[in-house]
């Protein structure tokens, strides 16, 4: 039974020759409400310990707590450094990837350039010896007197040397120009 309102209000003594309590009535509800009261005192004290230990169990998570942000702040500190870090390290990279490729790219058409101008040189040396040649040899076909010197011309109408001189060098100029 515990001590209350209740308890206190139910509590009847009754009064002997209207002028006494029954002493033996009056110290059984001593005796009860000093067990009562031992009771409640001791779950109060039961209760204050709980209670001192969640306090102490509240002020350790709220350590822990404020543990847990600062490390996480710290962690995502870091890692934000680490990822500019990061990005620091790819865009050097990613200039110096371009750079090459530019150098790479440069040094290639320059090569291609200058075989081209080789290329060119050589076509153009070439056509020319062709050309020289065969205005030798055709050349060399007719005799001074402008008469074809191996085969008897089909007509009696005779071609000139510089006739000749002229169609084979238009002849290679059409040549030299087909090829560029």
């Amino acid at each position: 039974m515990a001590l209350d309102k209740e308890y206190f209000d139910a509590i009847h003594i009754d009064v002997v020759k209207k002028k006494y309590y029954n002493a033996n009535k009056v110290e059984a509800v001593f005796q009860d409400i000093r067990r009562q009261a031992k009771l409640l005192n001791e779950e109060n004290e039961q209760m204050r310990a709980q209670l001192e230990a969640l306090n102490g169990k509240t002020l350790e998570i709220g350590d822990a707590v404020l543990t847990g942000q600062a490390v996480y702040k710290q962690l995502v500190n870091k890692a934000r450094q680490r990822a500019e870090q990061i990005i620091q390290e790819a865009e050097q990279e990613k200039a110096k990837i371009i750079n090459d490729a530019l150098e790479q790219q440069e040094y290639a058409v320059k090569r291609v350039q200058n075989c081209y101008t080789k290329i060119q040189e050589q076509h153009s040396a070439f056509m020319d010896a062709i050309n020289s040649e065969w205005q030798d040899f055709l050349c060399g076909l007719y005799t001074e007197d402008g008469e074809f010197d191996i085969f008897p011309p089909k007509n009696s109408e005779s071609i000139s040397r510089s006739d000749i001189e002229s169609k084979v060098g238009d002849i290679a100029k059409a040549m030299f120009s087909d090829g560029e």
